[in-house]
């Protein structure tokens, strides 16, 4: 017999990997949006192995040596949004940009895959550069 407090885990489990999951699930059809919105699942579901994973290398070093930490230690205390909207893409050869209402995240392609280099940015207007929360130095 299972008591209600030794479910908790398993049910918490489910929901976190089922909005993981549903991030995944409605793909908009551009793999840098894609992976935008799979990272802002994660920080939803408080989910800070995925959200280190879909970051590019650089930026998780950038990250750790920033904090002390490593990434999935403090990913989830930095001041970033927890939207799943889908963002609006715009690729440039290897590098993208996905524009949120109040954020703009920052993608390169390493191979096959889109990882993000920059994200906590607020909009910025003109040639006004982006002030990152997290991004490559």
């Amino acid at each position: 017999m299972t008591t209600r407090g030794a479910r908790r885990p398993v049910i918490g489990a489910m929901v976190v990997a089922g909005v993981v999951l549903s991030g995944c699930a409605a793909q908009s059809g551009d793999p840098a949006a894609d992976r935008a919105r799979h990272f802002y699942a994660a920080l939803a579901a408080d989910d800070a192995a995925t959200a280190c994973a879909d970051l590019a290398s650089e930026a998780r070093k950038a990250l750790a040596q920033q904090e002390g930490k490593p990434c999935e230690e403090v990913i989830l205390d930095q001041d970033l949004p927890e939207t799943v909207e889908t963002g609006k893409a715009e690729v440039y050869g290897s590098m993208a940009q996905v524009a949120y209402a109040d954020e703009t995240a920052f993608l390169s392609r390493y191979g096959d895959e889109w990882l993000l280099t920059a994200v906590g940015c607020p909009p910025a207007s003109g040639d006004t550069p982006h002030d990152c929360a997290i991004e490559v130095g």
